[in-house]
């Protein structure tokens, strides 16, 4: 929505201002923790903590709450869990099966390959067979994964875009995409353009999901916290190697 001769709304500066403070702090706190080998592995996760922090604190300024942009109780349980099983087989085969489309059609440079594995496998090399490093990360994948990336991306960042663009005349599709390009973006420093391309996807469906359930991210956060358990277990028990 625009004001007087074109200028932006209150609501379009006031999502404008949300996006600069929630995404400067997830990119400026990320690429600082990159830098330094023993914060590596926990750079993504701090910085998600860090945004979701910053998020909290521009909702309040704006008299909103995280119930406003979907964590609230759903209608129905049973159709919340049913939503919740039917979104996690559906992601988890795009996943799937992007990451195979384009281990089979795209070559990345020398040696960038071998490095993006060796930092996954170097990520989750202790989970196999060890239970305390298996459920640590456990809490994590809930925590940053479950909670965290589905009420930043599919509840801050989509809230935010369709205001800014809420001149246009599919805001709510534009919002969609940019939350899903940004969530792949930040996969890709140790999930290589397979799996930066396979989780934008996936966000980008679960934009869509959330859209169809008015906006609840209970059966998102479950699906997503619920695929990164299978993942987790399929390391622990030695299904799927770390690489």
């Amino acid at each position: 929505m625009t004001g007087v001769n074109g200028t932006p709304s209150n609501s379009a500066r006031i999502a404008i201002s949300d996006l600069v403070f929630v995404l400067g702090t997830l990119f400026a706190v990320k690429t600082v923790l990159l830098k330094f080998d023993a914060l590596w592995t926990y750079a993504g996760p701090i910085a998600l903590l860090a945004s979701l922090g910053v998020a909290t604190v521009c909702l309040r300024l704006n008299n909103e709450g995280w119930g406003d942009l979907g964590l609230r109780r759903p209608k129905s349980i049973l159709v919340a869990l049913l939503w919740t099983v039917g979104i996690l087989v559906v992601t988890m085969a795009l996943g799937i099966v992007i990451e195979s489309v384009v281990a089979s059609t795209i070559t990345p440079p020398d040696g960038a390959a071998s490095e993006i594995d060796q930092r996954y496998a170097n990520r989750f090399a202790d989970v196999p067979g060890n239970l305390p490093v298996y459920l640590y990360w456990l809490a994590i994948s809930w925590i940053i994964g479950g909670f965290t990336e589905e009420l930043l991306f599919r509840g801050m960042l989509i809230s935010r875009f369709e205001r800014v663009f809420s001149f246009a005349p599919f805001a709510v599709i534009i919002a969609v995409i940019l939350q899903a390009v940004i969530f792949g973006q930040q996969h890709l420093y140790y999930q290589g353009i397979g799996g930066a391309l396979a989780t934008g996807a996936i966000a980008f469906v679960s934009g869509g999901f959330y859209l169809l359930l008015k906006r609840n991210l209970w059966p998102l956060t479950l699906s997503h916290g619920l695929a990164n358990t299978i993942g987790l277990t399929l390391l622990y028990t030695g299904f799927q190697p770390p690489a």
